[in-house]
């Protein structure tokens, strides 16, 4: 008698352990107004790093982030160039910049200066898929 097996047996034998292992994971951390249409987020730019230097937010909010600086820079988040564009500040002011967080992932928030490097990544906006 000749027994035939599927070459996608392997395969299915292993899919209920792998579901079952997927089941355990915790979902990722997801901040706890993540349910809130629009919401606020603020740091301050203390030499060469925001503090906090991670900020985050749920894809389809309205986002505002207040900046308050120690120094003169330009600000961007790069990856959201059309949605906040890159805008100047000067030390002591506070730079309000409102959008709508459309993609999902993490996004450096860099500074341009005249007095230090020609770029500097300062912190990190994360968009969690929500």
């Amino acid at each position: 008698m000749l027994l035939r097996t599927s070459p996608h047996r392997g395969f299915l034998l292993a899919l209920p352990m792998v579901l079952g292992v997927a089941a355990c994971v915790p979902a990722a951390d997801l901040p706890d107004d993540c349910g809130a249409n629009e919401v606020s987020r603020e740091a301050t730019l203390v030499e060469e790093r925001l503090e906090p230097a991670t900020l985050e937010a749920c894809r389809g909010q309205q986002m505002s982030l207040v900046l308050s600086v120690e120094r003169d820079a330009i600000f961007h988040i790069h990856g959201y160039d059309a949605e906040a564009p890159a805008q100047p500040v000067e030390a002591g002011e506070t730079l309000t910049i409102a959008f709508e967080a459309v993609r999902a992932g993490q996004f450096p928030i860099a500074i341009h200066t005249t007095d230090g490097p020609a770029e500097a990544t300062v912190g990190t906006l994360i968009v969690h898929e929500g």
